[in-house]
């Protein structure tokens, strides 16, 4: 019999033996808790971008409002978050008054119909896209990764 504890407990993995009940923090994620809440960094970014009734654009405010510019992975994560959602609620926004609008233009009958359709299609695409963008910032942000969105990220990049 060997004397490793079995599955890989007390190995660095965390357990019963590893330090905690849990396991290890995450690889990468950066050491550290945030001013406000005393939460794990690579938490509050998870926060940051969970789209759950504006539970991430409240917790990326905070987080731009009270962690240190040294703090660049909370920052930068909150504020591409942030970001984001505004382009997201601006986006829903003017998509629904331009397919209502073409929709009473159009006199409500087949055309004003597929205009309606048409903006349905475009709006769930749009939210799609949004939850997509969320769920993969929610992991890296997690993991303790830096993750850049295409354009969004260098804005946050500069403004972290």
């Amino acid at each position: 019999m060997s004397s490793q504890p079995p599955y890989g407990y007390g190995q660095g993995q965390g357990g019963y033996q590893g330090g905690g009940g849990y396991g290890a923090p995450p690889q990468g994620a950066a050491p550290g808790k945030t001013k406000v809440m005393n939460l794990d960094y690579n938490v509050a970014a998870l926060l940051a971008w969970l789209p759950l009734c504006c539970i991430n654009i409240i917790f990326s405010i905070i987080w731009i409002a009270s962690e240190p510019k040294e703090n660049r992975f909370l920052r930068a994560h909150a504020l591409q978050s942030l970001i984001l959602a505004i382009i997201f609620i601006v986006l829903s926004v003017l998509l629904s008054i331009f397919f209502v609008g073409s929709m009473f233009a159009m006199g409500g009958g087949a055309a004003g119909a597929a205009a309606g359709g048409l903006g349905l299609l475009l709006r769930i695409g749009v939210w799609g896209l949004y939850l997509i963008l969320s769920i993969i910032g929610m992991v890296k942000g997690y993991q303790g990764q830096p993750w850049k969105l295409p354009i969004i990220g260098d804005i946050a990049d500069k403004n972290a």
